[in-house]
C-alpha cells in the first residue's frame, strides 16, 4: 500500500522508501553518471558518429537527474520526489535497449543482405524492437504515473510489471536475431581502419544486452514482491542491480564505442558485396 500523503517529518523517508537513502551512494552515483554522460556527448560528437548514439548521452542524463532527486530524498522525501525519482531510474534504461535495436538494424543495413525472411529486414528490426520498446516504456510509465493515486496504486504497479516483462520477452528475441546476424557471415561490412568491426560490436551488444535482461529481471523481482517486499526494501539490492548494473552498460560503451565500429556520418561504406566485386 503506499504510503500516507499526510506524514511529515525528517524521516518521512522511511514511509516511502522503508530506510533513509544512502547520501554517500547517491551522491557518488550521480557522479559516475554524470562523468559518463559528459563523456559520451563529446566522444559521439568529436568523432561524427551516428546521431543515434545521442540516446546513450540523453539515458545518463536522465540516470543524473534521477539521482540528484535521489539526493534530495535523503533530507527530505514527499510523494512527488519519489514518484520522480522513480520514474527517472526506472524508465531511463529502457533508452539503452533502442540504441541495441537500431545497432543490429544497422548491421543488417550495411551488409547489403536481401532476404525474404521479414524479422531479418532492416526496417523490420529497427522499428518492430523500437516500437516494443516504446510501448513497453509507456506501459512502465503509465504505471508509475498511477502509483502516484492511493486508489490506483495496486493497478499502477500491475501495469508496470506487464511493462517490464513484456521487455524481457522483447529482449530475448532480440537476443535471437542477434545471435544469428553475428553466426551468418553474409552479414558483413567494412569500415575504414578498424579490422574486425563486426565481431567488435556483437560483442558490445552482448554484453549490454545480457546487463540490461539481469536489471529487468531484478525490477520484475521488486515489483512482483511489492512495495513493502524484500527487494523493495533493500537498498543494497538497488544499487547492485540496477545502479551497478547500469553502470557496467555504460563502461561497456564507452570502451567498445558503438561510434567506432560504424561508418561516420560523412563516410562511405562497403557490403560485403562490395568487397566480393574488388
Amino acid at each position: 500500500m503506499i504510503p500516507s500523503l499526510y506524514n511529515t517529518g525528517a524521516s518521512q523517508a522511511l514511509f516511502f522508501f522503508h530506510y533513509i537513502p544512502n547520501l554517500p551512494l547517491a551522491i557518488v552515483s550521480l557522479c559516475v553518471y554524470a562523468i559518463f554522460t559528459i563523456y559520451l556527448t563529446l566522444r559521439i560528437s568529436l568523432s561524427k558518429s551516428a546521431n543515434y548514439l545521442y540516446i546513450l548521452a540523453f539515458t545518463g542524463l536522465m540516470e543524473t537527474i534521477g539521482y540528484a532527486i535521489r539526493i534530495a530524498c535523503h533530507y527530505f522525501t514527499d510523494l512527488g520526489r519519489y514518484i520522480g525519482m522513480t520514474l527517472f531510474l526506472l524508465l531511463a534504461p529502457n533508452a539503452l535497449a533502442l540504441v541495441n535495436y537500431k545497432t543490429v538494424g544497422e548491421i543488417i543495413r550495411l551488409s547489403g543482405v536481401q532476404t525474404n525472411r521479414f524479422y531479418l529486414k532492416h526496417s523490420f528490426v529497427t522499428w518492430f524492437f523500437f516500437a516494443s520498446d516504446i510501448f513497453a516504456f509507456a506501459l512502465q510509465g503509465a504505471g508509475g504515473g498511477m502509483q502516484t493515486s492511493t486508489d490506483l496504486y495496486q493497478t499502477g504497479r500491475v501495469i508496470t510489471l506487464i511493462g517490464l516483462a513484456l521487455q524481457l520477452v522483447f529482449f530475448a528475441c532480440y537476443g535471437c536475431i542477434t545471435i544469428y546476424v553475428h553466426r551468418s557471415p553474409e552479414y558483413q561490412y567494412h569500415v575504414a581502419h578498424q579490422p574486425n568491426a563486426k565481431r567488435r560490436l556483437i560483442f558490445c551488444l552482448y554484453v549490454t544486452i545480457i546487463l540490461l535482461y539481469i536489471r529487468s529481471i531484478y525490477r520484475v523481482a521488486e515489483y512482483a514482491s511489492g512495495y513493502d517486499g524484500v527487494i523493495a526494501t533493500t537498498e543494497w539490492a538497488f544499487y547492485v542491480f540496477d545502479t551497478l548494473v547500469i553502470a557496467a552498460s555504460f563502461a561497456v560503451y564507452s570502451v567498445f564505442f558503438i561510434g567506432q565500429y560504424l561508418p561516420k556520418r560523412d563516410q562511405a561504406i562497403e557490403s560485403r558485396t562490395d568487397l566480393e566485386k574488388e
